[in-house]
């Protein structure tokens, strides 16, 4: 929870008349809840509203260098977890001697602020919330901008409220009121915390921007007065940190949430469900969803569409869909050309300044007709709003401020004398912006140039052929600076055009490690490709770094790739202590997304695997790969962490490295603990010499400790009588003999039961061990399906023991791999006439020719 200042406790406000408090109180909740009962926009704006949670986001506040549009897609940021109560908002809380007096709550255009708002205030009004606070004054940043004379706060607020001039606002300084400042994004006056005059009493005149400033400071009402602020992201650095002692934030809806919303808001079950289909395969749709308007916009055009279920979807640029919603208004209102070029001409210029909200002189300065656009307004079409504000003076505004990008993007383009000049200028202006206020107008524009957008010329607008030279224009600009803010956006655009070549190409790169285009150094292409892995929604495959292409500094550079992998190969990358620090801090921000991790072929050591350990603990991960690392029997007690903290770990491979008796025994002893559900061990070539001592669990399904010199021993048959769920053992080079093959049989027609996998090549069992074999590969619990018998010794005669078991009526044998003994042509004969009979199960054969 961050909660950057504190108020400390100021004297108890004295105590005033219950009854005149109380009177007032009444009136005020008898006017809130008549303002307020109706939804935001009217019944047809947004019926099927879903409340959005209120999140604490841990340490973040203060102005982003993305557009708005751009900070909620996966890449930029992550949901938070922590959620609070709207309704018993802030300010019952406290901690010691410290209470919240000014709470911020910020969030994208769209998302459900105002909504928020409304909701806190309904339940203040009907009773059911914050009761503390005997008054509660709602004041929209969008309508203080109405007020230029100088008057004092209790003249502000009955401008607000002239119905509560009798029984009258006073005293406020001794009881506890509640002011809310809602969309300071839409405040068109400069707030001056540094040179403001003081002002500390509520008669006091002053403007309304020194009132605000005073009121946020705590010269103005420091004790009784409790402040809650709404803000796009944006505008958030308007008030110095210090003032602000809680910040939340509403991040819209989640995944669950968006198909609720479409099911909800479209009948027919088929229907919702294309739609939501379709969607996900649009991210940009997709993650716009978010906000609940635009979630409303789609239903309302998608829901007239038909899908076809047997036809494969591909992701659809944000154009068409902004024009298809004028288009729908088209039909609506005659009148729907000529005045969209005027509400252009507005979008254009009121958003070059910043501006959202729109006031009557700004609609004249664009030739528009106030009674035209009143009743533009009326259209059920969530295009253009009109509010009535203070002294019934009206305020206008787009339905989302998208719709408003749309529009300026429009006239823009349509205004332009040379299309690919102003086309090139308008990149560079979306490029020289900080805050990214003009991406998503660039993305429109764009997407207008294009020719596919037929829909706009059935709408009555010109459309513009593919400029081949701003797409290359595009590319040329991300080249110079993948890593900059505005480098997504730029790939959006190129998507918007409809070409992804650049994306292929970084695609490609992450892949063989080869810059497509030698013009660009090879530490851009690894920025590109580390931002389009890690732009993907969700995890993601990465593919293996070649050590031969890549060195270490350009490793370092691919991490944010690997933060957003699901499975990330990194063998053979000359990952050594210094870059395994690296990765522990990367896997700290992202546990959960890891599932498969393969370091192997790396000089990490034991010091390197500890580091890692640590960090695997808080994962999900599933698979780990640590083959040929230079690790000894002391990392093990890492390991036998590893295995009991992390239950979602199935597959670990201990490989070539130097673990011996000692190390193995260790990491024996985690199987017998609950917490260890490890199905898959390989320790092939780990210097083991004895498996007295070994003790593996009973769900273990795959065990590979090929490559060590075990030799025949009687404790063959305790190891192998605790492997019940056992389906694959690999025993090669292992310097068995045929001793051991009585304890094979016994362990085949006992415990061994669901063993589809043998290998034994490379030991010396010759054909009295295969002999011996025959017993237990035609009983009846014997299930093994591939047996692997290279290199043992085996001659025809072993070849006519294998053909008995072949043709056995229990033998359920599909593959025999006998190469690199010495069967000659009768064993060949004997062996492929049983391959080639549909009467036997064998179907495929290894063996010399």
């Amino acid at each position: 929870m961050f909660r950057p200042g504190r108020e400390k406790h100021q004297t108890e406000p004295r105590e005033v008349s219950a009854s005149n408090v109380a009177k007032l109180s009444n009136k005020l909740k008898a006017i809130l809840k008549k303002k307020y009962q109706s939804p935001p926009g009217g019944e047809t704006e947004n019926p099927f509203y879903i409340h959005c949670d209120l999140q604490y986001p841990p340490g973040e506040s203060g102005e982003g260098n993305q557009h708005e549009y751009i900070q909620i897609e996966p890449t930029y940021r992550k949901r938070h977890q922590g959620t609070c109560s709207p309704i018993g908002l802030y300010f019952d809380s406290e901690i010691g001697n410290e209470r919240v007096r000014i709470a911020l709550t910020k969030g994208v255009s769209g998302i459900g602020k105002t909504s928020q708002v409304r909701m806190v205030i309904l339940n203040w009004a009907e009773g059911k919330g914050n009761q503390e606070c005997p008054l509660l004054f709602p004041l929209p940043f969008r309508e203080l901008n109405l007020l230029k004379e100088r008057l004092s706060l209790i003249e502000l607020l009955h401008k607000f409220f002239p119905e509560l001039k009798e029984p009258g606002i006073s005293n406020l300084e001794n009881f506890r009121i509640w002011l809310i400042f809602d969309g300071l994004d839409e405040f068109r006056r400069l707030l001056d915390f540094k040179n403001s005059p003081i002002v500390t009493n509520v008669t006091e005149a002053s403007s309304v921007p020194t009132l605000l400033t005073n009121l946020i400071n705590g010269n103005l009402l420091p004790s009784a007065a409790h402040i809650w602020i709404t803000s796009r992201p944006a505008a958030v650095s308007r008030i110095p940190l210090q003032y602000i002692n809680e910040v939340t934030e509403i991040e819209g809806f989640t995944d669950y949430q968006k198909e609720e919303f479409f099911r909800r808001a479209i009948n027919d079950t088929d229907q919702a469900n294309a739609i939501i289909a379709y969607l996900k395969y649009s991210k940009s749709l997709y993650v716009l969803c978010q906000i609940p308007i635009i979630c409303s916009i789609c239903a309302l055009l998608l829901g007239r569409q038909t899908f076809l279920f047997d036809k494969e979807c591909y992701p659809r640029a944000l154009t068409p869909v902004y024009t298809d919603l004028l288009a729908l208004l088209q039909t609506q209102n005659q009148n729907t050309q000529e005045m969209a070029i005027k509400l252009g001409k507005l979008a254009f210029k009121q958003l070059v300044k910043g501006n959202t909200v729109f006031y009557e002189e700004d609609l004249r300065e664009c030739n528009i007709d106030v009674q035209v656009a009143a009743a533009f307004a009326k259209v059920n079409i969530p295009i253009f709003r009109e509010d009535i504000g203070l002294h019934q003076k009206k305020i206008y505004y787009f339905g989302h401020t998208t719709i408003q990008e749309f529009f300026a993007a429009m006239w823009f383009l349509q205004s332009c004398n040379s299309q690919e000049e102003n086309l090139r200028n308008a990149v560079d202006m979306a490029l020289q912006s900080k805050n990214g206020k003009l991406d998503l107008f660039l993305r429109f524009l764009l997407g207008f140039s294009q020719n596919f957008i037929q829909s706009i010329a059935e709408a009555g607008y010109n459309s513009s052929e593919t400029l081949t030279e701003v797409v290359e224009y595009i590319k040329k600009k991300v080249m110079e600076n993948p890593a900059s803010p505005r480098t997504l956006n730029l790939l959006n655009c190129l998507t918007e055009l409809g070409d992804s070549s650049l994306e292929t190409d970084g695609v490609h790169f992450l892949q063989t490690g080869i810059p497509p285009d030698a013009k660009y150094p090879r530490a851009h292409w690894s920025d590109l490709a580390a931002l389009l892995v890690a732009s993907e929604s969700g995890p993601i495959d990465m593919l293996g770094l070649e050590v031969k292409k890549r060195g270490d500094k350009e490793l370092l550079r691919m991490l944010p790739v690997i933060k957003a992998s699901q499975t990330a190969t990194l063998s053979n990358c000359k990952l050594g202590l210094e870059l395994s620090r690296a990765l522990a801090v990367l896997l700290i921000d992202n546990p959960r997304h890891l599932r498969e991790l393969d370091v192997s072929m790396n000089d990490l050591g034991d010091a390197g695997v500890e580091l890692l350990m640590d960090i695997l603990k808080s994962t999900q991960i599933y698979k780990l790969e640590l083959y040929c690392c230079q690790l000894t029997e002391k990392c093990c007690e890492n390991m036998f962490g590893c295995l009991v903290n992390i239950p979602s770990l199935r597959e670990l491979n201990l490989s070539n490295n130097n673990l011996k008796d000692k190390g193995v025994k260790m990491l024996c002893n985690a199987f017998g603990l609950p917490a260890c559900q490890l199905e898959k061990l390989i320790v092939a070539s780990c210097g083991i010499t004895l498996v007295r001592g070994f003790h593996f669990n009973s769900i273990l399904k795959e065990l590979d400790i090929s490559r060590n010199h075990l030799g025949d021993s009687d404790d063959w048959a305790e190891v192998l009588f605790c492997l019940s769920s056992l389906e694959t053992l690999r025993l090669s080079d292992c310097k068995l003999t045929e001793k051991c093959c009585g304890v094979l049989v016994k362990a085949l027609s006992s415990n061994l039961t669901n063993l589809k996998e043998l290998d034994l090549s490379g030991n010396d069992l010759g054909d009295r061990g295969v002999k011996t074999l025959y017993m237990g590969l035609t009983s009846r619990c014997c299930t093994l399906e591939r047996l692997f018998l290279r290199c043992c010794g085996i001659t025809v005669k072993g070849c006519s023991s294998l053909a008995l078991a072949l043709k056995s009526s229990h033998s359920s044998i599909t593959e025999l791999g006998l190469m690199g003994n010495d069967t000659g042509e009768e064993g060949l004969r004997i062996l492929s006439d049983i391959r080639d009979n549909q009467r036997y199960n064998l179907q495929t054969l290894e063996i010399n020719d």
